[in-house]
């Protein structure tokens, strides 16, 4: 019996350990990105990590197709965004979910169009699950392209 209480305390030692944990390994994540050190950022996925974006549509599965892409795509014309927790933040079990801003200066092509110093501001709220060694294996983001391509002077 005072194993089986020893295993059932353990157990739920461990539990609240890592939901903790997940919010370690999101700040740690996120600061990754606003100091914009992309080999730390490829460093948080898991091998097998699954990205998300709900506003192109986009799955990528696979840390060497994962990391480029969401890099590329969230730092590639925004030299100097930011990204940060704003609001909401729930935890259960690995997985995160949580409110953000993300934002900068937008400097590149969309499409056909040529934006130059664009500055904007986007809300979205995303999903991030964390395994037992504190890497990402699926990340998910929800925001509305069209308030970015307002911001930036494209037709949404």
């Amino acid at each position: 019996m005072k194993n089986y209480v020893f295993m059932c305390l353990l157990f739920l030692f461990s539990f609240s350990a890592t939901a903790s944990n997940v919010e370690e390994v999101l700040d740690s994540y996120f600061n990754s990105w606003n100091t914009h050190n992309k080999a730390a950022i490829k460093s948080y996925f898991a091998p097998d990590v699954v990205w998300y974006d709900l506003a192109t549509n986009t799955t990528k599965v696979g840390k060497e197709k994962v990391a480029p892409a969401i890099i590329n795509y969230f730092m590639g014309y925004v030299k100097d965004m930011y990204w940060y927790r704003s609001g909401d933040v729930y935890i259960s079990g690995n997985t995160i979910i949580y409110e953000w801003t993300y934002g900068g200066t937008f400097n590149g092509n969309w499409g056909e169009s040529k934006i130059t110093r664009k500055v904007f501001s986007l809300k979205g709220i995303s999903t991030t699950s964390i395994n037992d060694d504190g890497k990402i294996i699926a990340q998910k983001d929800y925001y509305d392209m069209d308030s970015f391509k307002r911001a930036v002077g494209v037709k949404p």
